[in-house]
């Protein structure tokens, strides 16, 4: 049967009504499909916006911020280094050196998220010089000696940042100075004063140099790098007071400094005279010498003002970088004890067998510390109670020649000049009557200081200083000969045996 017209235009209806669900279903798809592009475009614009406009400002706050830590860190460097000094000047115990550990953090400026790259940072230990001489002045007299100079080195760390301007900061000889490559400004200054207390026209200058001890270092980084100080003395250099009861005076004197921050050191030596009330070109000069790149101070002799005091003294500070126990363990240090790796030893030209133990002296009698100081050829240490001696008995006409030298070590931390030898040792004679045999040392090549008689019966302290300039601590070969006259007979002993270098 054909279907009728009404049936005809339901079924077209429905047809239409399909169709048109299936468009409007495509056309939300299409619709949801453009929102989400815009959406996304949006948040790409929104975050180029944010990195392009916002990013950079936030980063350049946050290098500032990093600046301001970086600064601070080495604030308590330069703090640590003066109160090692004054520790050191209260109890100037070398045997007795004080460490401390300051952290410097070399990375930052991230920003979380956006961007979180740190900075990098250089940390240079004794790489730039500065160097300081004064020279001591008197018109009508000449003055011995007439200057002194001292190699002070420092501490740099030089940011590597990406939008706050690079920053240089700078400890040399107690200061901490600022700088950003043309121009520099003191932070802390540094222990050089002028004082008129007694007299407004009578002044003292006390320069209070800084002497970093170190091999020459420096390490890049974006994490925190530690930094040891060790305090080794603090010792007075000059002192014009000296001069008082002499023909000689000092009336006035220069001092120039090699430095890469002038203007920071002409603005710190302006400030401290001006303070106290003197007058440029007349009391005072302060010129910055381009040709050389040295800044020079200059207290004038024909000024109104006296100088009644002029004292230098000078502390000697260790520095490294990491950890002191576990950097650079292999280096000889300044003003340590340090005890032989080897010892051989011959008795009338035949070898000793067995080869002497090294290890047995490097202990002594724990009642005797500190040690006696100073040079002697024998200072008596009754009572005396010996650890672990070594002891050689000598016929008539007989020696004993001992040799000491050093293999664990790679080398100097500082460029030694003279060396303490400090030996604890006894003679025991069989017969009272005869007067003790003779003790000659070589030293690194260099004959030393011989004793004619060893005193017999206690135990006694040798220690004497000798000028000697060893390239490698391989260098530091002591030779000890002990020999007896005809009818000499006895024993020889030696309990303890160190050097330290200076």
């Amino acid at each position: 049967m054909l279907p009728n017209a009404s049936t005809k235009r339901k079924g077209t209806e429905e047809g239409k009504v399909g169709l048109f669900f299936r468009f409007s279903k495509s056309e939300s798809a299409a619709a949801t499909a453009v929102i989400a592009i815009l959406l996304l475009g949006l948040v790409f614009t929104i975050a180029s916006v944010v990195r392009l406009e916002y990013v950079p400002e936030w980063k350049n706050d946050a290098e500032q911020n990093y600046m301001y830590d970086i600064l601070n860190d080495m604030w308590v460097v330069k703090t640590n280094i003066d109160v090692l000094s004054r520790l050191m000047e209260l109890n100037n115990t070398a045997s007795n050196n004080i460490s401390v550990t300051a952290p410097i953090d070399l990375g930052g400026g991230e920003i979380p998220f956006l961007e979180p790259l740190k900075s990098n940072g250089k940390l240079e230990v004794n790489t730039e010089r500065y160097a300081m001489t004064v020279v001591m002045r008197n018109p009508s007299q000449k003055i011995t000696p007439d200057n002194i100079t001292f190699e002070c080195g420092g501490i740099t760390c030089y940011s590597e940042n990406k939008q706050y301007p690079d920053q240089v900061i700078r400890y040399e000889n107690g200061a901490l100075i600022l700088a950003n490559g043309k121009s520099s400004v003191m932070r802390q200054p540094p222990s050089i004063t002028i004082e008129n207390k007694t007299n407004e026209n009578n002044y003292t200058v006390i320069i209070q140099t800084v002497q970093l001890s170190g091999k020459r270092d420096f390490i890049s980084s974006n994490t925190v790098v530690p930094l040891q100080l060790t305090g080794y003395k603090t010792e007075p250099v000059f002192d014009s007071n000296d001069y008082k009861n002499t023909s000689t005076s000092i009336k006035a004197f220069n001092l120039t400094i090699v430095t890469r921050y002038p203007d920071a050191w002409i603005e710190y030596f302006n400030e401290i005279a001006q303070e106290k009330e003197l007058r440029p070109e007349e009391d005072y000069t302060v010129r910055h010498l381009k040709g050389s790149g040295h800044v020079r101070f200059s207290f004038l002799p024909n000024s109104t003002k006296n100088l009644e005091r002029l004292y230098i003294s000078k502390t000697t500070i260790g520095v490294e970088l990491g950890e002191g126990n576990n950097l650079n363990s292999n280096l000889m240090k300044l003003n340590q004890r340090y005890c032989f790796d080897t010892f051989t030893g011959m008795h009338n030209s035949i070898a000793l067998s067995p080869s002497p133990d090294s290890s047995i002296l490097k202990d002594y009698d724990p009642s005797k510390s500190p040690l006696p100081s100073g040079n002697s050829p024998g200072v008596d240490l009754t009572p005396y109670s010996p650890q672990n001696e070594f002891s050689q008995h000598l016929n008539n006409n007989s020696n004993v020649e001992l040799t000491f030298k050093f293999n664990n070590y790679s080398g100097f931390d500082f460029s030694p000049s003279q060396v303490t030898v400090m030996i604890i040792y006894k003679y025991h004679a069989d017969d009272l009557n005869y007067s003790g045999p003779k003790m000659e040392m070589l030293l690194a090549g260099e004959s030393t200081s011989s004793i004619n008689h060893l005193p017999t019966g206690n135990w006694n302290l040798y220690s004497s200083t000798f000028s000697v300039s060893p390239a490698s601590p391989s260098d530091l070969v002591l030779n000890l000969k002990v020999s007896t006259d005809n009818n000499e007979q006895g024993t020889f002993y030696i309990d303890y045996l160190t050097v330290s270098l200076s």
